[in-house]
């Protein structure tokens, strides 16, 4: 249990007075309640004592002051603690997210892009939710019920040390049980988590290979590994519940076995404490066990708190040094980059206008290449060079800046075609993005059509134009795009690549395309990279900027071939 990481970034986000002021309010509510049972039970004890007795001398109205005066203060200090609490929440979440969406445009791309399948959404929601939930959750009632169990130690130590020192023998018992039961809990929630994984492993690898797995005759296989899966996670889930219902049962029989020591010593102690003064002490027992039967909730929130903070501290990490945040210029370098599948190395600059065409046949690594321009994909150290600077050591909104990667299966947000769009550039307005939809080809797809989870409502090639569109509206110095031509036909290619290039004059754009689609681009290449392995070469001497594929990656630029490595005119 790490609850000391969750401690140190709440305190970055909520006013130390705050956490303290709702602390102290709920231990106060929580004394209040507790008194107000004890004083009610030697009030009410005493009044049929002195009923019986007809003492007619006893003043019942200072008891029954102190009664009504308890139970306004308890509502009062729970009403402020909760006001409290909750305001000290709201400004924390706000705090907490503003911070970590600040630290997660300081990660770099490669980090970024593990954080793709909504984990980064669930940091910033969830996990920051749990960790500012903290003060109203578990440290105000923590803090209640161990002060609360404290003095009413004290008191029984107090009124007869040999009843102090046996419940404290049956408090001790309480905390061994609840720990005990909160770890048999967790381990258990851990095997359901790692059953939930393998649970999605196969029912999302059974989805992708249905047609296969029916042809196969194999979908009954399928389901029962599915049903096998399911009955682990299902089987876990129930033990961790078994455990903690366990321990909460332990607590109450712990409870039930303090409250009777309390009363059984107490009475063979007569005539040494009235029967009020026992009827009190037992129900001040009782108002501190009630508290205790909270501890396995409270240590499982605890550990939740934990394990959320250390999934957000690479987030929270403090700000770099300034140097390191921001190139001087625009130039994108690679110095000896290994090209996948192959010995040759590529050694270019990327600046200003210019097109890098790069191919090769399924599989040559053509998107490894782009992704590892961009960042994302590891790279050789000091071979992506951001200004000077290793590309994968740069933050990926400093590297946003300059280079902008359209992926062959770019992301699509479930929403409409503008919110898609807006996505790269939230402050265009209506004017801005019909002018890129005509730059792509989607001037009759209107802005306000959605279009599904992933993009499911569009074509395919809709999808992939509406992608290219938000990057074009970034207009980044540097264009990395995958195979942007798949899936459309020529004119519309043609169209395609033309408007682009016209849209983006000084931009300096690399395209990974199929040897067959070379021809497209309206403008000549300034480099043409070969990834793969292919016959020998076709045609005769004169091949002009596009050569036919040849037996290893080369680079061929402006119409004449160059040895692997050199750096491009």
């Amino acid at each position: 249990m790490n609850g000391t990481g969750a401690w140190r970034l709440l305190r970055m986000a909520a006013p130390r007075r705050a956490l303290l002021t709702g602390t102290l309010l709920a231990i106060s509510a929580e004394l209040s309640g507790a008194a107000l049972l004890g004083v009610s039970g030697w009030f009410l004890t005493t009044c049929a004592v002195v009923t019986l007795q007809a003492n007619t001398t006893w003043s019942w109205m200072y008891p029954s002051g102190a009664v009504r005066t308890l139970a306004l203060a308890r509502t009062g200090l729970r009403y402020l603690e909760r006001l409290v609490s909750h305001r000290t929440l709201l400004s924390a979440s706000v705090a907490l997210r503003t911070r970590l969406a600040r630290g997660a445009a300081r990660l770099t791309p490669r980090e970024l892009r593990g954080q793709r399948d909504g984990t980064l959404l669930a940091r910033l929601t969830s996990d920051v939710d749990t960790v500012a939930g903290l003060p109203a959750n578990v440290y105000a009632p923590l803090a209640a019920a161990v002060t609360t169990a404290c003095l009413i130690e004290i008191l029984l130590l107090w009124a007869m040390p040999l009843l102090g020192a046996a419940e404290l023998v049956v408090w001790a018992a309480g905390l061994v049980c609840a720990r005990r039961a909160h770890h048999r809990a967790r381990a258990h929630l851990g095997t359901a988590a790692e059953a939930r994984s393998e649970l999605r492993t196969v029912l999302l690898g059974s989805r992708a290979a249905f047609d296969e797995l029916r042809c196969l005759n194999a979908v009954p296989q399928a389901r029962r590994s599915a049903t096998a899966a399911m009955a682990a996670v299902e089987s876990a889930e129930w033990a961790a519940v078994r455990a903690e219902r366990l321990g909460r049962l332990a607590l109450r029989l712990l409870a039930a076995v303090g409250q009777a020591s309390v009363l059984v010593i107490a009475l063979c102690a007569a005539p040494a404490q009235p029967i009020a003064s026992v009827v009190g002490e037992v129900l001040l027992m009782a108002a501190g066990w009630e508290l205790l039967e909270r501890l396995p909730r409270l240590l499982h929130l605890l550990t939740q708190a934990g394990e959320a903070a250390g999934r957000l501290a690479p987030l929270s990490a403090e700000e770099p040094p300034a140097g390191r945040q921001r190139p001087t210029s625009h130039v994108l370098e690679t110095e000896g980059l290994p090209l996948p599948g192959s010995p040759a190395t590529l050694s270019t600059t990327l600046s200003g206008p210019g097109l890098v065409l790069v191919t090769g046949p399924n599989g040559s690594g053509k998107s490894t290449l782009l992704g590892q321009l961009a960042g994302r994909i590891p790279a050789p150290v000091g071979t992506v060079l951001l200004s000077g600077t290793p590309v994968h050591e740069l933050p990926a909104r400093v590297v946003a800046e300059t280079v902008t990667l359209v992926e062959a299966d770019d992301w699509l947000a479930d929403d409409t075609v503008a919110a898609n769009l807006r996505q790269a550039a939230p402050s265009a307005d209506t004017a801005a993005l019909r002018a890129v939809q005509a730059v792509v080809g989607l001037s009759l797809l209107p802005l306000d059509t959605p279009v599904g989870p992933g993009g499911r409502l569009l074509s395919q090639g809709q999808r992939r134009r509406l992608a290219i569109a938000r990057g074009v509206l970034r207009r980044p110095p540097v264009l990395l795009l995958d195979e942007p031509t798949a899936g459309l036909d020529r004119p519309t290619a043609e169209a395609l690549l033309a408007a682009l290039f016209r849209t983006l004059p000084e931009t300096s754009v690399v395209i990974a395309m199929q040897e067959q689609d070379l021809g497209l681009p309206a403008r000549p290449p300034t480099a043409v990279v070969r990834l793969g392995r292919g016959g020998d070469r076709a045609g005769g001497g004169s091949e002009g900027p596009v050569a036919a594929a040849l037996s290893r990656s080369e680079i061929v630029c402006g119409g004449e071939r160059q040895a692997p490595g050199a750096r491009p005119s």
